[in-house]
């Protein structure tokens, strides 16, 4: 499936229970200071599913405040939002990527750094190696 334009669609979000409780459970971890990124390989569902689907959360024991959670959400969707069909290209058809980010540092990011980790985080998202035979392991 190809997304138009740089849009993050509901098909797009990782949300389900089952999904996130199996990307915790069997997925793989890497850190890009001041993010932790769970991704795992999953079957793509149906046709219209997007190759990607992630997820984003800010702890509250990193940040007291309702709004200091949403505005670091809010960066990170959007600097998402702006570089993930860099790596759609890699994920073959047959499968899905789920990913989560989770927030680990101690004050609200500003633009250039949020966009800085995003890029090393895409970076380490195009490294991955799929399994050939195209079923989730």
């Amino acid at each position: 499936m190809m997304v138009d334009g740089f849009t993050f669609s509901h098909s797009e979000r990782l949300k389900f229970r089952k999904q996130i409780e199996t990307l915790f459970q069997q997925g793989e971890a890497f850190s890009v200071y001041p993010f932790r990124v769970v991704h795992c390989i999953a079957q793509q569902g149906t046709e219209k599913d997007a190759p990607v689907r992630a997820g984003f959360s800010v702890p509250k024991k990193k940040m007291r405040h309702a709004h200091q959670r949403n505005r670091i959400k809010r960066l990170l969707r959007e600097a998402w939002r702006h570089r993930k069909h860099e790596v759609y290209p890699t994920v073959p058809p047959t499968l899905q990527l789920h990913i989560f980010f989770i927030f680990t540092g101690r004050e609200i990011p500003d633009w250039p750094a949020t966009q800085k980790a995003m890029s090393k985080i895409i970076h380490n998202l195009q490294l991955l190696k799929y399994p050939q035979d195209g079923t989730a392991g």
